[in-house]
């Protein structure tokens, strides 16, 4: 398995039903799409959404005005029960596509003609091989903490301090936003590991892995199969201090298994929508897929680029319902930048995906990252990340080691932008990247091959509050905005050690606030002025020293 895991895309299921019979006897697929024509009978409505989504997903539809709609509706009951009297068993279901994956075993393969004769069908293809429950094997082997003063650096963020500060990360985090009260999911591969690491302690105590699925198997074990999306959650979830610390270590995690590790199929693409409406439904704010579509074993189901525009694969068509649910999506690049076949994969071609291309650590691209652009056009990737030599957490001991590939430049970010939308709640999922590619570092030239570039989060973070005033490492002031409404942020710079003092006055020259010795030492702190929503609308004049320099502002409150 690659790194960055490439799996088979499907063809928009505009000829299922006369491939039907076509697929070649050798490769024994015994798992079926079957696609139903309407949920006119269904006893589900969309006036009461509750009955199938969480109050956490409700709350995102009501903050971003996102209608409830068909799409979101369950799958007929009397269908699926259709199909259950046949003696087949079910293995997932897609409310979006109105469609399951069903096995039907080789001595029963004259079933599939039975479903496609039953009038409420509208096509049945393969997808792939069925993966029977295997009992779970936990490793008991236990970390060796002895290691871990051997391991320790001096900076804070450990051996990821590079991959963070490189998007200004770090700043994030010291303003307070470490993706608390964020819900994110992985899908991957596997997650073996993880249920003992020392790097995910935290997560553990503090029941932040919120949920586990295995959409291969059927279970809820997905401890097994692939330590990639271990490495995965490192980047994201480690809290190891000095060692190793990730982009969003205080968010809540799912860990969804899409990926079957032992071959390549369609069922993976349909395990991938299956996992993004599960996501959806629990209220999760940002999926993180560090996975690929590209080649199927069956090389006749293989993509060619020009179906790569955005609208045709499975997983690529979800993506985007995932993207209009409110969810931002980020997705890996691809490791094919150095091969014959260059081009990104799906569902990184979707309009609704963040695709994140893979750099050095000097931020130059590496050599492996996939190129754009889609086939019809749209820039690809979208924006950047470090992805080579990544840093990633030990398995078994209190250590960090590394690995390449986009599958994590993809969840370096994704971890940012979880941390980062946590400071920005009122935001959309456009209007976080938005941002996002304003600040990056091709903003104005992107290209093919990072997109709109690195991103700094510093500078999105300027540019998304309400107010700011900024003071350079020269003593240089500057606003941003002083027309503010309900917040308001002093960001200063300092290269030494400096002492901050904060007045507020009406314009009678009445003392309002005051803060008085902060204390400021080589970073940028972030001064935020408390109630200023119960100020009335006005004229106010913010004083602010730092060290011996004295600086006036006037700010306009508006309702």
């Amino acid at each position: 398995m690659k790194i960055h895991i490439n799996c088979i895309p499907l063809l928009g299921f505009i000829c299922f039903s006369t491939l039907l019979f076509a697929q070649p006897e050798k490769y024994k697929l015994d798992v079926y799409w079957v696609e139903f024509l309407d949920k006119d009978n269904t006893p589900y409505s969309i006036f009461h959404p509750e009955d199938y989504l969480s109050p956490r997903a409700l709350e995102r539809r009501r903050r971003y005005n996102i209608p409830i709609d068909e799409t979101d509706l369950p799958i007929d009951p009397v269908y699926l029960r259709k199909i259950k009297d046949l003696d087949l068993k079910i293995l997932n279901t897609s409310n979006w596509f109105n469609a399951i994956s069903v096995y039907i075993p080789h001595k029963d393969k004259n079933k599939a003609e039975q479903i496609r004769q039953l009038p409420f069908v509208k096509n049945i293809d393969y997808l792939g091989k069925f993966r029977p429950v295997k009992p779970p094997k936990l490793s008991k082997r236990k970390a060796n903490p002895s290691t871990y003063e051997e391991e320790k650096i001096s900076n804070y963020f450990g051996y990821a301090s590079n991959q963070t500060r490189m998007l200004n990360g770090h700043l994030i985090h010291k303003f307070g936003y470490k993706g608390q009260d964020m819900h994110v999911a992985i899908f991957d591969g596997g997650f073996t590991h993880v249920h003992r690491m020392p790097a995910f302690d935290s997560l553990r105590a503090q029941d932040r892995i919120l949920g586990t699925h295995d959409f291969v198997q059927g279970d809820e074990f997905v401890y097994e199969s692939s330590t990639h999306g271990t490495n995965v959650l490192s980047t994201m979830a480690s809290e190891m201090p000095y060692l190793l610390v990730g982009t969003s270590p205080q968010a809540s995690y799912y860990l969804f298994k899409t990926e079957d590790v032992k071959g390549e199929y369609r069922i993976e693409e349909f395990n991938w929508v299956v996992a993004a409406e599960k996501a959806d439904s629990l209220g999760v704010d940002v999926i993180n897929s560090s996975l690929g579509y590209t080649n199927f074993n069956d090389t006749t189901m293989s993509y060619k680029y020009e179906q790569l525009d955005g609208k045709t694969a499975l997983c690529t068509r979800g993506a985007n319902i995932a993207h209009s649910k409110g969810m931002i999506i980020v997705n890996s690049a691809g490791n094919e930048g150095g091969g014959k076949w260059h081009y990104i994969g799906a569902p990184a071609d979707a309009e609704g995906v963040i695709s994140v291309a893979a750099t050095q650590k000097d931020g130059e691209r590496a050599y492996f990252s996939s190129y754009g652009p889609t086939a019809d056009q749209r820039l690809k990737p979208n924006l950047a990340a470090r992805g080579q030599s990544t840093a990633v957490a030990s398995k078994y001991d209190y250590k960090a080691s590394s690995s390449s590939g986009t599958s994590f430049s993809s969840p370096v970010l994704a971890g940012m932008i979880t941390s980062f939308w946590g400071a920005f709640p009122e935001l959309d999922n456009k209007q976080i990247q938005d941002v996002l590619e304003k600040s990056a570092s091709q903003a104005t030239e992107p290209d093919t091959s990072l997109g709109y570039g690195i991103p700094n989060f510093y500078s999105a973070y300027i540019m998304s509050k309400d107010g700011v005033i900024l003071i350079d490492t020269k003593g240089e002031i500057y606003s941003t905005k002083t027309i503010v409404n309900n917040d308001f942020s002093l960001l200063v710079e300092a290269q030494s050690l400096s002492i901050v003092n904060l007045k507020v006055y009406n314009s009678l020259h009445e003392l309002l606030h005051k803060e008085n010795e902060l204390e400021l030492n080589m970073e940028v702190h972030d001064f935020q002025i408390p109630n200023l929503k119960e100020y009335p609308r006005g004229i106010y004049w913010l004083n602010i020293q730092v060290n011996e320099r004295q600086y006036w502002m006037k700010l306009v409150k508006t309702p």
